[in-house]
């Protein structure tokens, strides 16, 4: 039998690796030949638990940023009281501006405030509009409707509402708006036509 783990890099081995202890507390020896045949296999194993430490460690501070950044605190005072005895101080800063640059974005775009709802109120009536104007060319050309058109029509709906709101649909108005406005522009043709 092949060993499949020959044609495996360092990256993939350390990865099959830490999975298969992981989940079985061991590894086969098909891994173990490979390693052995590559590494050191001291060093390899030293080196897959240094990744295994640094991971928890990233979550963890990942997890930190996040509070913090939900809390309001400026990136200054997170840097300042964020450490790590296993990371660089270089590395360690440069992970935390990522994080919280990263969950920065994802709380703007969930913030809910009037402008977001105007602008959503605003996108309903377009995005129904475009909508509608959409299914009703598709069923004017071939002559039915199909569930499988709304498909389109959501893309469409959501694009134009994000285009006017700046924002995706992970934040709940927006959701909704584009919920709306797909249901006022499959139900429109039934009613302007009935």
């Amino acid at each position: 039998m092949k060993n499949i783990y020959k044609n495996y890099n360092e990256e993939d081995l350390l990865a099959a690796y830490l999975y298969m202890t992981d989940h079985t507390g061991k590894i086969n020896e098909e891994m173990r030949e490979v390693i052995c045949q590559k590494f050191n296999y001291d060093e390899f194993v030293k080196k897959a638990e240094f990744r295994k430490v640094l991971i928890k460690e990233k979550g963890r501070i990942a997890f930190e940023v996040h509070n913090r950044v939900q809390k309001g605190e400026e990136i200054n005072l997170i840097v300042g009281n964020i450490s790590s005895e296993i990371m660089e101080s270089s590395e360690l800063k440069i992970f935390i501006l990522d994080k919280f640059d990263q969950f920065s974005k994802v709380k703007e775009n969930d913030k809910i405030d009037k402008e977001v709802i105007y602008k959503s109120l605003l996108g309903i009536v377009i995005a129904s509009v475009t909508g509608f104007l959409f299914l009703r060319a598709i069923v004017a050309f071939t002559a039915e409707f199909s569930f499988f058109l709304l498909i389109p029509v959501y893309i469409i709906n959501y694009l134009v509402i994000y285009g006017i709101t700046g924002k995706t649909r992970d934040n709940l108005i927006v959701f909704l708006a584009v919920f709306i406005s797909v249901i006022i522009s499959t139900v429109l043709p039934f009613i302007l036509f009935i």
